[in-house]
């Protein structure tokens, strides 16, 4: 299946939508390599690249191998 890379449109309109429905005291977190070996796109479905932990108050965006 042929995902869309999200672009800083989305990206803008996603960070809006957030900050409507939860306060500033989330978290955000990145699933990532942390030596930067690979370099991997965010999804424009959500539904693949963005998950909310409102128990530990997180926002986590996962990149995607496509």
């Amino acid at each position: 299946m042929n995902q869309e890379i999200m672009t800083l449109r989305d990206l803008r309109q996603l960070l809006a939508r957030l900050s409507k429905e939860f306060d500033g005291d989330y978290q955000i977190w990145l699933s990532s390599d942390e030596e930067g070996n690979e370099f991997l796109p965010m999804l424009r479905n959500t539904e693949f690249s963005l998950a909310v932990d409102k128990e530990t108050k997180k926002i986590i965006f996962y990149p995607s191998h496509k």
